[in-house]
């Protein structure tokens, strides 16, 4: 923990002046399906809608170098450890309501194209995998807490695929696979996490790890399989990525805030080189061009 007691933070923030507040937003330009979790870096905003370049399953590291929509938070700052004091949100739709939004250091990521998502059967992740080094992909050592879920990039044409296998190794190197079968949406829109909504095999926003699992050090292999197969020429992307914090937004147009320092378990940490990315959940069916602000402070010592 970077602070001793509430006076040495008062001390840090105020006379070492080792403070930070953000503002960001996003506008949400496609309208998001009830009960679906929608990955917010599609869109563009403060930072730049994100491709999610690269070669289909191969893993691409991120952190907040990354020119494709990293929040810039102030750079490292270790021997010290950087942590939020607080964050605020609001979303203006005219329907949608309640939403919940969730901050997320995103790892890396793996996209997945043309035959990879529209054919069936397993697929084969080529992945360096998560260790215990100073690396900035190294940040959370062997991968301890990770969790891991699926986006939309480019919407299929129809389809709803099975997902049967999902395999992965945890952070001691043990080779694992998600203990159930998970079923995508048969038209994913834009930005959503098409393994979400109300039916039965749907698991969001991330997908089930084993018994015992504490985190994800390698992504190996999923199959698609069983259901239907995607049509068209979709894009998929895969995310590796810390959950940090959530704060529940009521209604539109109502700022809700959650001030971490007197909240267990609180003050989430902002390590060196993480790439804060945006979760939510959409209760009900999202209007389009809904404009999404959050604000945040962060403090280190």
């Amino acid at each position: 923990m970077g602070f001793t007691s509430q006076d040495n933070l008062i001390d840090d923030v105020t006379n070492l002046g080792q403070f930070q507040y953000d503002v960001r937003f996003k506008t949400i330009s496609t309208a998001q399906v009830a009960a679906f979790w929608t990955n917010l870096g599609v869109f563009s905003g403060s930072e730049p809608a994100s491709a999610y370049a690269g070669t289909s399953l191969t893993f691409v590291p991120t952190d907040d170098t990354w020119a494709d929509g990293a929040w810039q938070h102030g750079g490292d700052v270790s021997p010290d450890t950087k942590h939020f004091l607080y964050a605020g949100a609001n979303i203006v739709a005219a329907a949608g309501a309640p939403w919940f939004l969730m901050a997320v250091d995103q790892i890396g990521y793996v996209p997945i194209t043309g035959a990879d998502v529209t054919g069936t059967g397993s697929r084969t992740i080529t992945m360096t995998p998560i260790a215990a080094t100073a690396a900035k992909v190294d940040r959370y050592p062997n991968g301890i807490g990770l969790r891991a879920y699926f986006s939309t990039e480019v919407a299929p044409t129809a389809g709803g695929p099975n997902m049967t296998v999902f395999g992965y190794s945890d952070p001691a190197g043990a080779a694992k696979t998600c203990p159930v079968t998970v079923g995508f949406a048969a038209t994913p829109v834009i930005g959503a996490v098409p393994h979400s909504g109300a039916a039965a095999t749907r698991y969001a926003p991330f997908i089930p790890l084993a018994a015992g699992s504490t985190g994800i050090s390698d992504l190996t292999n999923f199959t698609l399989t069983g259901g239907t197969a995607y049509t068209g020429s979709g894009q998929l992307v895969l995310h590796l990525v810390k959950p940090l914090w959530g704060i529940p937004l009521p209604a539109s147009g109502i700022h809700n805030v959650a001030e971490f320092m007197n909240m267990l378990p609180n003050m989430a940490r902002i390590r060196d080189g993480a790439c804060i990315q945006w979760l939510l959940m959409n209760t009900g069916a999202t209007t389009a061009n809904a404009p999404l602000l959050v604000e945040s402070a962060h403090a280190w010592g």
